[in-house]
């Protein structure tokens, strides 16, 4: 029988090496049923450990974890009778190798009660090993492991003490060892894997000090390890899970930038890991777990974009594993944990659909029965979802939707009851039961409010009522109990109120009933004092009802009065009003009978009680009447990002909503005062709305016909000049993160008059160099600016190519449209021109792969205006605002238009950013009205405002201009470009360093290249190293105009040394060179550009790169 045994395992482990699973199992049962038979107790233990490995191999996991169990007891025994039986110790640590290996599949796979049975046996036998053997090293090691393996699994179920326990004793452990073999690596990983994950608990501890601490030993262990081995996957997974760790831990310190950098070091850890073994699920966990972090650590940097960009890739990856493990509890809390996240940067951003499909996804991967981890991720998005759907019903208008958010919102807590009670969720189940209640009872009242019934009104609340009873039947939960029972009195008052109003005369006892039961809620139900307040008033008018028959109705009006006295301060003003009505009647001279009092005092009593249900409509309407085609003649009036409507309100039946032909930008019944004023105001910029061009504004009610109205949005903006401002969506993705680069440029030119338009002073080396410019910013700048007049219009079509070939918007200086050029813009703009357009001053802004768009230029300088017989600037009427991404929009205003209010403070409204292209010899106006603007800020959000100016003469005359071309004699104007912007307190003292003015009267030009963060809070905490601004020059050099500079201090000789000296700061090497250059050459270069000068006076400490940037520059050459 033995040889049947042995040749039963024989085939058995044939039959596994072939994947045979179903067929070994069989010849295993031969083998263990005859080696029972044979009390062969060697192979029968044999037969179990092939026998539970096979179960774990299919899944079985719970009869694996028996089986072993049985393997293990069954050695001990045998042991303990034979200590130096070396078969039976091999197969008893074969059994405890197998226990730990199923250990970490359950924790991996999130089955931590199942996991935390394997570990503790493992721990049970490996401690007695060791009791038998004090000094053996191996079974120390195995201690250690087991109690690291605990800790963690501990920690995941948030028995945090324990955890640290545990955590702390194998660190004893591991260091033990090491400290008797210092160079074992093995040791040194432990230690550094420990300590690592007592850094995640002491974090979760709250204990930051600590946790950093053990952090950085870990990871300098793991580093040294790491370095001794550069190819060791582990060791590098090692470094990458504590860096990714550490990063967590620095943004709970508020030190961002240092997370994101330990995320990102750690993402290209794992994500080079991933590269050389794709099939790794370890290392696709590890990518999208750090992409998750990442993602979260962006959202708090308001870099939203990037945020939700991470936040897919890590549930792409994290979704991936789930398919291919869809039982894998960790997979369903990681995709869980991502899903939630990612509804909750949607639900900021505004999104509030795709954030309900995410919540709602989330709860759609949970499996039975439910683990720790997916627990609190189940119990996350269904609170989401409940909230969510309650400020969804609170901000919408539209009744039905409302009630449709109300019912999902009660009915996740309905749904769900069970699994709050099954899983001991004790607080979160009754905030869902409290959120769920209140929905409901909003529902409720919501659903019967164009009801005119009162007494089905109250069949309504009963039915509301037993609902919520049963509801409110939960075993044991007291808090749940008391929260229903006062929702039900509310209730029970509202049906009461109904029932009385529902006879001929209120019933004053029904009234009394009601006042007593808001009196039993109000304690608990914070909607019942208002209630409350009113009924009591209610009743004491109809209990002193006989007064109404009076002929001085004084004392009625007196207790009325009286009852208004008693209403709490900040009850809504509508019910006040509403008990002042009643007293109106009293003011009527002639005697009316009785039942005409009642009769309208009836009415009033209704209307209160339209009010105490809050958000209900108004009375019913009366029976519907034919209609004309426009039933409530609507007028439209659009001033300064507001739509004023007027109408026939008392032909508007029900809910209004007013649309344009994507978006609904009112949606609502009309208030009192709307009905009575015959008007509503829309403010565009609440809802977000700036028009793109003319619209069709459409009315709708649910039971009339559409109205349409067609609108140009022209405006009034300054002294009756008509304007239209419009929003262009560029679409090509420039500034999806939080930085916008920009860069203002100031160069010279010359410009003159001619046949009443202003030009540039053009020529091809005039064109080399804006085309220089371009070529030196196309890698560093999403905006490009130049300043006012110093674009041709026939430049326009080789910028667009540029902008093409680049992505970079440039906004193109300005120009006046002129009748030589007029039939060529239809090629290159958006718009078309006429002869009505000529003399316009222009501002070309040139779009990759789109048609130019163009703003117009509405206050001209004095140099512009008409006189006499002089035909000046003709005035624009049309102003574009670009949209670069969701929250950031971009205006633009031509020189003098800065300075008009209206238009100016109508930007800063809807702009975050303000380029003022000019030509201007004194822009220090400018910064004093922008400085004001920032200090005294029109309305929230951040602001900034660059100034491109050019340095420039203006001559009358071409030929004027051309005199000049011989010499530099002639005084030039302009300069100071710069940008102002907000800032937090710390920074304002620095706020002049963004003007960049002339130095030594010497007017250079320059591109300021300006690194804004549009994300930047002047409120946040400046300590973690938020920078509002980065900016740095490129200076320009023409080679003709150096030539021609005259001065006595100035020779040939130094001209040529300068321009050898452009060339040579260019091709240096390393710092020692360039530093030695340019100390060597500081006067030369201070005779040429003071500015430069100025700018490398101080190269202490600042390396290679950085004094390059400070001294870089293009030279222009004369041909």
């Amino acid at each position: 029988m033995r040889d049947s045994a042995v040749n039963h395992l024989k085939e058995a482990l044939e039959l596994m090496q072939k994947n045979q699973n179903e067929e070994a199992l069989k010849a295993l049962e031969k083998a263990e049923e005859a080696a029972r038979h044979e009390k062969t107790n060697d192979i029968f233990l044999y037969v179990q450990t092939l026998k539970g490995h096979l179960m774990q191999a299919v899944g079985a996991y719970e009869e694996a974890l028996n089986i072993h169990s049985l393997a293990l007891k069954i050695a001990e025994e045998l042991i303990s009778t034979d200590p130096d039986n070396e078969l039976y110790q091999s197969i008893l640590q074969m059994n405890l190798d197998e226990i730990i290996t199923l250990g970490n599949i359950l924790y991996n796979t999130g089955r931590f009660l199942q996991a935390k049975n394997c570990y503790e046996l493992h721990l049970q036998i490996s401690q007695y090993l060791l009791a038998t053997d004090p000094e053996n090293v191996s079974y120390q090691s195995d201690v250690a492991m087991t109690l690291n393996n605990l800790g963690a699994l501990l920690k995941n179920m948030g028995r945090i003490e324990e955890a640290k326990q545990r955590y702390e004793n194998s660190l004893e452990i591991y260091e033990n060892l090491l400290a008797t073999d210092p160079e074992n690596v093995s040791y040194q990983s432990y230690v550094g894997t420990t300590l690592n994950n007592l850094g995640a608990l002491l974090s979760d501890m709250g204990r930051i000090e600590e946790a950093k601490q053990r952090y950085e030993n870990s990871l300098e262990i793991y580093e040294n390890l790491l370095a001794t081995d550069p190819e060791n996957v582990s060791y590098q997974s090692y470094v990458g899970t504590t860096l990714n760790n550490l990063g967590a831990l620095l943004s709970d310190m508020g030190r961002i930038e240092e997370a994101k950098q330990r995320y990102e070091n750690a993402l290209e850890i794992y994500e080079n890991l991933l590269a050389t073994d794709l099939e790794n699920v370890s290392y696709q966990s590890y990518v999208g777990t750090t992409l998750n972090n990442l993602g979260s650590l962006l959202s708090d940097m308001g870099r939203i974009e990037e945020a939700k960009q991470r936040y897919e890739n890590a549930l792409e990856m994290r979704q991936n594993l789930l398919e291919h493990d869809p039982e894998n509890v960790s997979y369903q809390s990681y995709v869980g944990t991502t899903l939630n996240n990612l509804g909750n940067l949607l639900w900021n951003m505004g999104r509030i659909g795709e954030a309900k499909q995410r919540y709602e996804k989330a709860l759609e991967i949970y499996s039975e029965p439910m683990q720790y981890l997916t627990i609190g991720r189940k119990s996350h998005s269904i609170m989401k979802l409940i909230e969510l759907n309650t400020e969804q019903a609170k901000s919408e208008t539209n009744s039905h939707r409302q009630i449709k958010y109300l019912e999902e919102a009660y009915q996740l807590c309905k749904k769900n009851q069970e699994f709050f009670s099954k899983y001991g969720l004790k607080h979160e189940k009754k905030l869902v039961m409290e959120a769920g209640l209140s929905a409901y009872v909003d529902y409720v009242i919501k659903d019967i409010r164009e009801e005119k019934d009162s007494e089905k009104r109250a069949e309504g609340y009963e039915k509301a009522i037993k609902a919520i009873e049963k509801l409110g039947k939960i075993e044991d939960d007291e808090e749940i109990e008391k929260t229903a029972y006062s929702t039900v009195c509310y209730l029970e008052g509202r049906k009461l109120v109904n029932e009385a109003l529902g006879s001929e005369q209120p019933d004053l006892e029904l009234i009394k009933q009601a006042t007593n039961q808001f009196k039993d809620a109000k304690e608990t139900y914070k909607k019942t004092n208002v209630c409350y307040c009113i009924y009591i008033g209610l009743l004491k008018i109809l209990e002193n009802v006989e007064l109404f028959e009076e002929e001085n109705g004084s004392k009625a009006k007196e207790i009325i009065n009286q009852v208004i006295e008693i209403l709490p301060e900040n009850i809504d003003p509508g019910i006040k009003g509403a008990f002042e009505e009643i007293a109106k009647i009293f003011d009527e001279k002639d005697i009316k009978s009785r039942k005409k009092h009642l009769e309208e005092f009836d009415g009033k009593i209704r209307a209160i009680e339209y009010k105490a249900l809050e958000n209900l409509f108004g009375r019913v309407q009366k029976k519907l009447k034919d209609y004309i085609e426009e039933p409530f003649s609507p007028n439209l009036f659009y001033n300064n990002w507001k739509l004023r409507i007027t109408f026939d309100a008392e032909k508007i039946k029900d809910k209004l909503t007013v649309k344009t032909a994507n978006t609904i930008i009112f949606n609502r019944a009309l208030s009192k005062e709307e009905i009575k004023d015959n008007e509503i105001e829309i403010d565009f910029l609440e809802r977000r709305y700036i028009p793109s061009g003319e619209d069709r504004i459409i009315f709708e009610t649910p039971t009339q016909k559409p109205v349409i109205r067609d609108i140009d949005y022209s405006e009034t903006i300054s002294k009756n000049k008509k304007a239209r401002i419009f929003l262009h969506d560029c679409f090509n993705g420039v500034c999806t993160a939080g930085d916008l680069k920009v860069a203002v440029v100031q160069l010279r030119y010359d410009v003159y008059g001619e046949d009443y338009a202003v030009k540039v002073l053009e020529s091809e080396a005039y064109k080399r160099k804006v085309m220089a410019i371009l070529e030196a910013v196309k890698e560093e700048a999403d905006i490009i600016v130049f300043p006012e007049f110093s674009i041709p219009f026939d430049y326009l079509e080789d910028i667009q190519n540029y902008a093409n070939e680049t992505g970079i918007i440039v906004f193109a200086g300005t120009h006046y449209v002129t009748e030589e050029n007029l039939e060529k813009y239809e090629k290159l703009f958006a718009s078309d021109f006429g002869e009505e357009d000529f003399r316009k001053n222009i501002c070309p802004v040139v779009i990759p792969n789109s048609n130019i768009i163009h703003s117009e230029k509405m206050f001209g300088a004095k140099e512009e205006r008409d006189l006499f017989f002089h035909k000046g600037m003709k005035q624009g009427k049309l102003n574009h605002i670009f949209k670069l991404r969701d929250n950031l929009n971009l205006g633009v205003l031509i020189c003098f238009e800065y300075l008009n209010d209206e238009l100016r403070h109508r930007l800063i409204s809807a702009c975050d950013i303000i380029l003022v292209p000019q030509t201007n010899p004194k822009p220090s106006r400018f910064y004093g009205v922008a400085k004001n603007d920032l200090n005294s800020p029109l309305c929230a959000g951040n602001k900034a405002f660059l100034m491109a100016n050019g340095v420039f003469r203006i001559g009358k005359t071409k030929k004027d201009v051309e005199k000049w071309l011989s010499g530099l004699e002639n005084e030039i104007e302009g300069g100071s470009s710069g940008v102002l912007l907000t800032l937090d307190k710390d920074s304002y003292k620095m706020q002049d360093e963004g003007i960049i003015s002339h130095v030594k009267y010497q007017k250079e030009q320059f591109i300021l290249l300006a690194t804004i963060n549009t994300q930047f809070s002047a409120s946040r905490d400046v300590q973690a190293g938020h920078e509002p601004i980065k900016t740095s020059f490129i200076h320009i050099f023409e080679e003709k105009e150096i030539r021609l500079i005259k001065s006595e201090n100035i020779t040939r000789e130094n001209t040529e040394e300068f321009l050898a000296l452009i060339g040579d700061i260019n091709f240096c090497k390393d710092r020692k060179e360039i530093k030695t250059l340019i100390e060597k050459n500081s006067s030369l270069i201070e005779k040429y550009s003071p500015l430069m000068h100025e700018n490398i006076k101080n190269l202490n400490n600042l390396d290679f790169e950085d004094i390059k940037e400070k001294c870089r520059c293009i030279l222009i050459p004369a041909s």
